[in-house]
């Protein structure tokens, strides 16, 4: 029986997850507008571990 829910979990996540990824996508760049440089410069930089904690809760 966990086997034919598969087959029909398999293609509705095959849609689901693009779908929530690009609607993700699209409000993620309204609320940064055109500063994705800036954004990537920020990603790409080596913070420790701590850094990184205190960003998420600024």
């Amino acid at each position: 029986m966990d086997e034919l829910e598969l087959y029909y979990i398999f293609p509705l996540m095959m849609v689901l997850v693009p779908f929530v990824y690009l609607v993700r996508a699209r409000l993620f760049s309204k609320v940064r507008s055109a500063d994705l440089k800036s954004f990537e410069e920020e990603l790409s930089a080596k913070k420790t571990v701590w850094e990184q904690i205190k960003d998420l809760f600024q």
